[in-house]
């Protein structure tokens, strides 16, 4: 059985719901927040709730798994995503995240990648696992060097270029 629930010493990881379309709605508007991931801001609640059914909902469907809600224990507020997402233009598992803007800087995205990754390795049975990030995403590739992924190949898909870290587990 997959867990659907994770926890870190300031963080718990649980599935998304469509209780979740207003924090969705504040991330995905955000022009800095989406800067390397979306290529257009989420205009309402309603494109918003669309593009939670079609990415993580729709995963956990189809795949058994996807990106988690992050939430912080102190409060229970919903403060951005971490998972494991698979994508089968390339037919690998990536682990990706995204944050509201207040909370960048404090170390949560790597806490919360860390024990992703464990999930990967050890619930999903991963074995190599990938993050995509554009060349100037410095916070990002920060990110991923502090996991141990090293820099791959730069790829082409979904009309940018990124560079395909990746790691063994």
């Amino acid at each position: 059985m997959i867990r659907t629930k994770l926890e870190t010493a300031r963080l718990r990881l649980r599935l998304f719901t469509l209780d979740d379309v207003q924090v969705m709605f504040e991330m995905n508007s955000d022009p800095d927040v989406i800067k390397y991931a979306e290529a257009t801001p989420a205009k309402d609640l309603q494109e918003a709730r669309q593009r939670l059914e079609q990415g993580p909902l729709a995963d956990y469907e189809k795949y058994g798994y996807g990106r988690f809600a992050v939430e912080l224990k102190e409060t229970g507020k919903v403060i951005g995503f971490c998972g494991i997402k698979y994508l089968p233009e390339i037919d690998l598992p990536e682990v990706g995240y995204r944050y509201l803007k207040e909370y960048w800087g404090r170390g949560i995205g790597t806490e919360a990648a860390r024990v992703c990754v464990e999930f990967a390795r050890d619930d999903l049975k991963i074995r190599k696992l990938i993050a995509l990030i554009m060349p100037e995403n410095t916070g990002s590739i920060k990110l991923a060097e502090k996991l141990g992924m090293s820099k791959g190949p730069l790829i082409h898909i979904d009309d940018i270029d990124a560079f395909q870290y990746e790691m063994m587990l």
